[in-house]
């Protein structure tokens, strides 16, 4: 299912995927819009996962009162 075109208002949140769309010359974009807004969609979903486990290695550092990173003699 095809979306609507920037034009009239994409899906598409963020700079990046949002440049890309652009940069395909006009007779393309409508036809390769779904692609962009699901690469988009995996991207975002891949940064939150990363995040959320980033969160959780501190937290459970924390909790075993480990340091997250070797620290500094100097």
């Amino acid at each position: 299912m095809m979306k609507a075109n920037m034009k009239s208002g994409t899906t598409l949140r963020t700079p990046f995927w949002k440049a890309a769309y652009q940069s395909l010359p006009q007779t393309a974009r409508q036809r390769h819009l779904a692609y962009i807004e699901q690469a988009e969609s995996w991207d975002l979903a891949l940064d939150a996962a990363s995040d959320a486990l980033s969160r959780a290695k501190g937290a459970l550092a924390r909790l075993l009162d480990m340091p997250t990173r070797p620290r500094s003699a100097h």
